[in-house]
């Protein structure tokens, strides 16, 4: 698919007997952030280096730009910029030193790449201080200036607020929205932070042990956790029978024998509750509930939250 920039087919990888990352099908979006969401050591930065080369991979495929990356590196490598773990300066050169080197390495040719670079993450131009100096959040600031030193189409990000205090993380998520939307990005992002990924992204794939459990839209994620009526009772056969007939219920989904969720939060649960008791079916539970992320998240990875 042309919009298709990153899609794994089966990705896997083997450590000895351990299997870190297991047949995962992964697919980025031209244009959109995607947040691969998971506890640490789920596998979401050795996924990230084996899109990047940085790890091999023990069986499967990865497609960069409608490209198996295998014999076509030289086109596909320079079109992307990278973090991995912690971005790695020389400690004793100041911000501008440290990205006129890297963008020497690189072959940039572009006169004002630097000053542009650190124009957009909010860090100056031809300063004194040296990176060893730097904040963390200045040593963030700085890590994503050199990822997209060179104008790459697609970044990967692997944890790039990890660490940071809350304006810290305010800060880089407005600049990875405004390389999105403003410049036209495709941004595929790792985090741990659920609250945080779900501000940012626009696509949202669950990673846990290794197997990825989710892949949708923010917007399909958050319509699955709007409202609902909780309704457990003691046969549910009976109980969606008598919903149907008498309540015209027709979106509701039955997850056991004993529990029935409906998505029509205008029904009259007294009514509905009376309806049952009249025809002998014994009421366990009958709520209003509002799952948030979070649930969703523990209903997905069988009950383990995430931090």
């Amino acid at each position: 698919m042309d919009n298709i920039v990153i899609e794994t087919r089966q990705l896997t990888k083997i450590y000895g007997e351990q299997t870190v990352v297991n047949e995962v099908n992964l697919h980025v979006r031209k244009g959109r952030i995607y947040g691969l969401l998971g506890r640490n050591g789920a596998g979401k930065t050795t996924i990230m280096k084996m899109i990047l080369g940085l790890s091999s991979v023990t069986s499967g495929e990865v497609d960069v730009f409608s490209q198996t990356i295998k014999g076509n590196e030289k086109y596909i490598y320079p079109r992307i910029g990278a973090i991995i773990e912690t971005p790695g300066f020389y400690p004793n050169l100041t911000g501008t030193e440290n990205l006129e080197i890297f963008a020497k390495l690189r072959g940039t040719s572009r006169p004002n790449a630097v000053k542009e670079a650190l124009g957009v993450v909010g860090l100056p131009y031809r300063d004194k201080k040296v990176f060893s100096k730097y904040s963390l959040g200045m040593k963030q600031r700085l890590g994503i200036a050199n990822a997209i030193l060179h104008d790459p189409e697609l970044l990967i990000l692997d944890e790039p607020t990890n660490g940071l205090d809350p304006i810290g993380i305010a800060e880089v998520r407005s600049f990875i929205q405004d390389l999105c939307v403003k410049r036209g990005k495709t941004v595929l992002i790792s985090s741990h932070i659920l609250s945080e990924i779900s501000l940012l992204a626009d696509d949202i794939g669950i990673i846990h042990n290794g197997v990825l459990l989710e892949e949708n839209s923010l917007a399909e994620l958050h319509k699955r956790n709007s409202k609902y009526i909780l309704l457990q009772v003691s046969d549910t056969a009976k109980a969606v029978l008598l919903l149907e007939r008498r309540f015209h219920v027709k979106e509701y989904s039955v997850q056991d024998t004993h529990t029935v969720l409906l998505y029509d939060t205008d029904l009259d649960m007294a009514e509905i509750n009376k309806a049952l008791m009249l025809e002998n079916i014994s009421v366990i539970s009958l709520q209003l509930c509002n799952d948030t992320l979070e649930d969703y998240f523990k209903k997905v990875t069988g009950g383990e939250g995430i931090a």
